[in-house]
């Protein structure tokens, strides 16, 4: 079997906060065997990312084997370094490796997770993950999760999308964006709280004392991507898990993040982290140095699959695995996208048998969805 083409298409498929420069960037590898493989790049600058992967990627990797998915990795790897890894090229290459694997299961009529090894569970907990909390008030936040709740869903993560440009703009907001969700949840429902690169080393203790003792889950990326040494500060002085690594794109990063950052969590991020291939790698450097994992995926399309594919494999995976549908468009939208979606239904999701990811495209409505470039 051998790869023909490789296409990237943005799409735009509902309406829930997607715009124009941020919107689903679908990759399609098909092979001269007629099986297709689908993945699915993070829609941020998706204008950049579509000639890399078309003309860039492409090209390196066409005749090459789809399974042979470390091969054509290291491929792209080795040829486009000097484009990455701080963004570019492993997002890039994760959504074709994702499509590989798709491939890849397809050909064998196994999903991903059996080609990983297996599934240590097939029933996976995922967490309702909101967002935007520097520009929504208390009582907007709390409708969305309050909509999560009337979904069925237990556990629950707000995000302030801070970033560090943004360094302790407002922490009095955000503790009441805190309150106002953890007074209407119960005890027994988990509330965690992604800070989002947002704050300093002495902010982000002072919020993390505070939000430990009403009840937080865990504190997600107190500090911007890079202060290694200071995140190892807060790590230490919480009693609350602290996570980080989202922004992480390497094998080599999550080994500084661990050895220096020492985070309680790890959170790789399939998109960002180089797909299955890349993200197999962190999972078992996670297990060396016994981290637990909680991937970072705020997407209800194909990189959700995949991430939970392979999540499902690991033994120690048993935190919930993030779902959010605010980057792609409507839950009813994304699910339209495709023959069988993989919809939670009451806080879990449960892994399907079918080849690949699970995922099939409806290619009419894929065609309607196409993004007029």
């Amino acid at each position: 079997m051998k790869i023909t083409s490789i296409t990237a298409t943005p799409i735009k498929i509902g309406s829930d906060n997607v715009s124009s420069s941020s919107v689903p960037l679908l990759v399609r590898v098909q092979t001269d065997e007629g099986i297709e493989g689908v993945g699915e790049c993070s829609g941020r600058f998706w204008r950049v990312l579509k000639p890399y992967i078309e003309d860039i990627a492409a090209p390196l990797i066409i005749g090459m084997d789809p399974r042979d998915t470390q091969s054509v990795w290291d491929a792209v790897w080795t040829e486009t370094k000097s484009l990455g890894p701080g963004g570019l090229q492993s997002t890039g290459m994760g959504a074709i490796d994702v499509a590989l694997w798709d491939i890849a299961g397809k050909a064998a009529g196994l999903p991903i997770s059996r080609l990983l090894g297996g599934a240590a569970r097939t029933r996976i907990p995922v967490y309702w993950s909101s967002g935007l909390g520097w520009r929504r008030t208390p009582d907007q936040m709390l409708d969305r999760v309050k909509e999560g709740w009337d979904l069925g869903y237990r556990a629950f993560k707000i995000r302030m999308d801070w970033y560090n440009n943004r360094l302790d703009a407002d922490p009095a907001k955000d503790m009441k964006l805190f309150d106002a969700c953890r007074n209407f949840l119960p005890d027994d429902a988990a509330l965690s709280f992604d800070a989002n690169n947002g704050y300093t080393v002495s902010t982000a203790i002072q919020q993390g004392r505070y939000m430990e003792q009403q009840g937080l889950a865990h504190f997600e990326e107190p500090l911007p991507q890079y202060d290694y040494l200071g995140l190892k500060q807060v790590v230490e002085a919480l009693n609350v898990p602290v996570s980080s690594g989202e922004n992480e794109r390497s094998l080599y990063n999550f080994r500084d993040l661990i050895l220096i950052g020492d985070p309680d969590i790890v959170q790789p991020d399939i998109a960002m982290a180089g797909g299955i291939t890349g993200l197999r790698k962190v999972f078992t450097l996670c297990e060396a140095y016994n981290k637990p994992m909680m991937p970072h995926c705020p997407s209800a399309g194909i990189s959700s699959a995949a991430s939970l594919n392979i999540y499902a494999t690991y033994q120690h995976a048993v935190r919930p695995h993030e779902y959010s549908y605010e980057f792609s468009g409507s839950l009813d939208a994304v699910a339209g996208l495709f023959e069988e979606p993989i919809i939670p239904e009451n806080g879990y999701v449960d892994l399907p048998d079918r080849p690949g990811h699970g995922l099939v495209l409806v290619e009419d409505v894929f065609e309607a969805a196409k993004l007029d470039i």
